[in-house]
């Protein structure tokens, strides 16, 4: 395991990179976005309501929001079009956007919603993606969680649209494992296929966890016991700003390590990154493909 210490303010200068952020209105995502501005690059936030957006974004130049819904194959398609078709092209994507959903409710693809938007979306946004990644060193980077590292369990692919097996924090968990094991299989993908962006480089899939943030997800539960959890977590969590350290460290730094978590301990006295191997069922290639076939068939369907 690597550990090292590393501030925002070591960001190097982000001029002339142009970095996309989901999930941009709010917690990690208003951070990262602002934070990215500020330091230069130009920021296409990716948002559901622009409205919200124009009320929460900072003005500042650079910083532009953009329409998608990461729960919908047409959506996060449609979103990577405009880019190329507006010849924009995109050193960063980082699958920010997340829910944890209280309530079994289908997605416009008719997938559970945390599953859509945690795991279909930010995959099928990837690989819309890849025509428009470029510069030298180009990347997508997952905003994941550290859960699906400390949990054994392996995610039940076939009860994800049970609405009488859906339980909010074991969706929320196996839809993380599920997120990470799509950005293990994308990495091996683009290995595979070798320098496809447009300056030759090879697209490298990045995993990264904030640990225990206070952002508005800690909220999102109906049930006495996870409101429990989520009073007990918010007691340990770290600042939006402290949890974000990791993902503008996988966005920004030169050399980045692609098959591994990076992220902060559990306790907030320890300000080091850590790197670890991803772990659990993420790092099973039988599941990988069962999440990639998984996603696929979703795909299937919306474009029938």
């Amino acid at each position: 395991m690597d550990t090292f210490e590393w501030d925002p303010e070591e960001m190097s200068d982000q001029r002339g990179r142009t970095v996309v952020v989901t999930g941009a209105t709010g917690g990690l995502g208003l951070v990262l976005a602002t934070a990215l501005a500020a330091a230069g690059a130009r920021v296409v936030a990716g948002v559901r309501d622009l409205d919200k957006a124009a009320r929460v974004l900072p003005s500042v130049p650079g910083l532009e929001a953009r329409l998608v819904d990461t729960a919908s194959v047409a959506s996060v398609r449609a979103f990577a079009r405009r880019l190329a078709d507006d010849g924009v092209v995109v050193d960063a994507l980082v699958n920010n956007a997340g829910v944890s959903v209280a309530r079994f409710e289908l997605g416009v693809d008719g997938v559970e919603r945390t599953w859509a938007t945690n795991v279909v979306g930010p995959a099928v946004l990837a690989d819309a993606m890849l025509p428009v990644l470029g510069g030298p060193s180009p990347r997508v980077v997952l905003v994941g969680s550290n859960l699906s590292q400390r949990t054994s369990r392996v995610p039940d692919l076939d009860a994800v649209d049970d609405p009488g097996r859906f339980r909010q924090f074991a969706a929320y968990t196996a839809s993380k494992t599920a997120a990470a094991a799509l950005a293990v299989e994308l990495g091996e993908r683009l290995r595979a296929a070798g320098p496809a962006a447009s300056s030759g480089s090879v697209v490298r899939s990045v995993i990264a966890h904030p640990g225990i943030a206070a952002t508005g997800m800690n909220g999102q539960a109906e049930t006495r016991l996870a409101q429990l959890a989520g009073r007990i977590a918010r007691l340990a969590a770290r600042t939006p700003e402290d949890g974000a350290r990791s993902s503008l460290w996988a966005a920004t730094a030169p050399s980045v390590r692609e098959g591994v978590f990076v992220g902060p301990a559990l306790r907030r006295s320890d300000p080091r990154l850590h790197v670890v191997p991803v772990r659990g069922a993420a790092a099973d290639p039988v599941f990988r493909g069962r999440v990639r076939a998984f996603v696929d068939e979703v795909v299937d369907r919306a474009d029938a």
